[in-house]
This record gives structure tokens, C-alpha cells and sequence, in this order.
């Protein structure tokens, strides 16, 4: 009989652990941004050619950045997912995340199917050969999309958030 190991369900507020496959979901949909943050710590001359390496029209990253707008405001909406003293009284503030994380999953969702329509409307020819690196992303992303469609576990994650600490 398998022995498995003893993690907790929840986490100490008392709310279900968002499982890392979510945070591995934000970094694929992140990956202009950090594309972007790459390549301000490189050297100058080097720059264009890294981000061009990812983006070969300028407008490509454009469009990355925008399409991933939704995915920034789930990535605010997960450091916002702590419970609040009421002498800070964030209480318009708490309602707005707690809003954003409620259509998470729809937002995430939409950001993905964006993102793979877009990519695989604007792959370049031949892409097996010159950037095979594109058709991981494609699978990642559909595999991001089913995810989001099926995960029970993300639907929990979704529905909670923490109460606020007593005074």
C-alpha cells in the first residue's frame, strides 16, 4: 500500500493551498513581462536581439504585453489574498480583489485562448525548424486551457477568501 506524504490541505488561514500548477500557469502567461525584465538587465547592444529572438516584430510584443494585461491584475488579486486587520479598513479595496479573484479563473481563461489563437495565428513558416521553442508554447497553452476547464481544485481556490482578523 502506497504511503503518502502528510501535506496540509490548507493553508493557515484556514483556506484551500493554491496548487503550484497555478503559479506555473501565471508564469506562461507572464512570459512578456518577464521577457521584458530579462532583457532590461542585459547590456544595451544586446537587448533587441534577445527580445527579438522571442518577438520578431515589435508588434508582437506589443500585443503579448496587452493580451497579458488580465493576467497582471490575477497575479495583484493572489498578494491581496490575506486576511486584513480592521483597524487598516481596506474595505473597498478587499471588495475589489476579492471580485478580480472570484472571475479569475474566467480572466486566466481568457487570457490563455487569446494567447494560443494569437500564437498559432502567427507562427512563422517552417516554425519545427527555425523556433520548435513556439510549439511547446502552443501545447503548454492548450494544456493551460483544459486546466482551467477542468480543475475542481482551482474551483475551490477561487470561491475563498480570507475572513478578517479580529481586533
Amino acid at each position: 500500500m502506497k504511503q503518502y506524504p502528510d501535506i496540509p490541505l490548507l493553508d493557515q488561514d484556514g483556506l484551500h493551498r493554491i496548487p503550484l500548477r497555478f503559479y506555473a500557469l501565471l508564469l506562461l502567461l507572464l512570459r512578456p513581462y518577464l521577457c521584458w525584465i530579462v532583457t532590461l538587465v542585459m547590456p544595451e547592444a544586446e537587448r533587441k536581439a534577445v527580445l527579438s529572438f522571442f518577438y520578431p516584430l515589435s508588434d508582437d510584443f506589443v500585443r503579448a504585453v496587452l493580451i497579458g494585461i488580465p493576467a497582471l491584475l490575477v497575479l495583484a488579486a493572489v498578494s491581496q489574498r490575506v486576511p486584513y486587520d480592521k483597524k487598516l479598513r481596506r474595505g473597498r479595496a478587499k471588495t475589489f480583489w476579492f471580485g478580480v479573484w472570484r472571475q479569475s479563473r474566467w480572466l486566466l481563461l481568457g487570457v490563455a485562448s487569446v494567447d494560443l489563437y494569437w500564437t498559432i495565428s502567427h507562427l512563422p513558416a517552417y516554425v519545427a525548424l527555425r523556433a520548435p521553442g513556439l510549439l511547446f508554447v502552443v501545447a503548454a497553452l492548450a494544456l493551460s486551457c483544459l486546466y482551467l476547464l477542468r480543475s475542481q481544485q482551482l474551483r475551490l481556490v477561487f470561491s475563498e477568501w480570507p475572513e478578517d482578523k479580529k481586533a
